[in-house]
């Protein structure tokens, strides 16, 4: 009963795979705290890529080296740290790219 218990609420990290996150991927952390109007600020932003997922967290590489584990839950969007997955400049620009030219000595 237990190992059934243990896997019956995976559904945050299907979700999360649906979304694109994959072992590999390029994240971005937002560190962000309430203010007393109610909006947010942002304190510290960070970079890392995932490693390993689990069913209910995943852990990171973060970019000074340390090892970081987080909840679904910030990555979906519902905690005050929000995880998102890192852009790919170079993916838009491939198609602009010259190719280089060759000359041939005559």
């Amino acid at each position: 009963m237990r190992e059934k218990r243990r896997w019956q609420n995976t559904w945050l990290r299907e979700i999360a795979m649906q979304q694109g996150m994959r072992i590999g991927s390029e994240i971005t952390i937002r560190e962000r705290s309430l203010l007393k109007d109610y909006s947010y600020i942002t304190r510290q932003i960070r970079h890392g890529v995932v490693l390993e997922m689990y069913p209910y967290h995943f852990y990171c590489r973060m970019s000074d080296g340390t090892k970081e584990s987080f909840r679904y839950n910030e990555f979906l969007g519902y905690e005050a740290r929000l995880i998102r997955l890192k852009e790919k400049k170079g993916a838009s620009m491939k198609f602009f790219k010259k190719e280089p030219v060759h000359e041939t000595a005559a």
